[in-house]
């Protein structure tokens, strides 16, 4: 795994801003739980809200903010670490193949007796560990900071870790999509403006999905929708669309290594 080894050595420093940017959210929201605990202002103030915006934050009916599931769900589960996610396996997985093509770097690597099939999946898997990483250290801040403010009173920690790994795998997705482009083409603009196309259409169409009577047979347009459209620490993350997103993620990478074997390097 030397590819991969040199890959995480580029990037490291990177991923360490990556890693102090997600404990400094999970902080954020650790330190504004004890004045939001048992509140009722905030769920009056969402009741007024249209109810698009309600299914764009993660607000469900019955499922107070005051609580732990409503309000990290809402502030954490439903829109920042996805978010976040999302954007750090953009531009990882764009980074891969097209980022390295294009600065110069890829090509001293394939001057070594390695094939292209071996470097764009050495890459790929990297992209994957680099992202279940983070996803892991969002986990762990989660614990210790919310058990330090009693924030995690009443959740189940596998609901938790199934909620952390629910959007980690929603943040693979698309990964593999820019890690797809960036392959075919080789060019890391492209790689991205395709991935964050996708992800910024599916984060929207979900909240119409949710709230629209003409879209509701349209669900499987959104991945957003597949995952996000219940609170998933009090219903748990669903199995089947994490499969499919998985599937999906796999199917996308399998393109972009066999696009990448074939085509003429730029």
């Amino acid at each position: 795994m030397i590819i991969a080894a040199r890959f995480e050595r580029d990037r490291r420093r990177a991923n360490l801003a990556w890693v102090a940017g997600i404990i400094a959210v999970v902080a954020l929201t650790a330190s504004l739980w004890p004045s939001i605990k048992g509140t009722a202002s905030f769920d009056d103030l969402i009741e007024d809200l249209p109810d698009t915006v309600k299914a764009l934050i993660g607000a469900q009916a019955g499922i107070s903010l005051g609580t732990p599931a409503g309000y990290l769900n809402a502030r954490i589960f439903a829109t920042l670490l996805p978010v976040l996610l999302t954007v750090y396996g953009i531009s990882i997985g764009a980074r891969a193949i097209a980022g390295s093509e294009q600065d110069g770097t890829l090509e001293l690597i394939l001057t070594n007796p390695v094939s292209r099939v071996r470097v764009a999946t050495e890459r790929a898997v990297t992209v994957a560990a680099f992202l279940t990483a983070l996803g892991a250290v969002a986990l762990l801040a989660l614990l210790l900071l919310g058990t330090a403010v009693d924030m995690l009173d009443d959740l189940s920690m596998l609901r938790l870790a199934g909620a952390c790994g629910g959007v980690t795998v929603l943040a693979g997705l698309h990964a593999a999509i820019a890690f797809a482009a960036g392959a075919a083409t080789g060019h890391h603009g492209s790689a991205v403006a395709v991935a964050a196309t996708v992800a910024v259409a599916g984060y929207l169409l979900a909240g119409l999905l949710t709230t629209t009577d003409s879209l509701e047979r349209l669900p499987a347009l959104s991945p957003w929708h597949w995952l996000l459209d219940r609170n998933i620490l009090v219903n748990g993350t669903p199995p089947v669309p994490l499969i499919i997103e998985i599937a999906l993620s796999a199917t996308l990478v399998a393109f972009g290594v066999h696009r990448f074997n074939r085509r003429d390097l730029r």
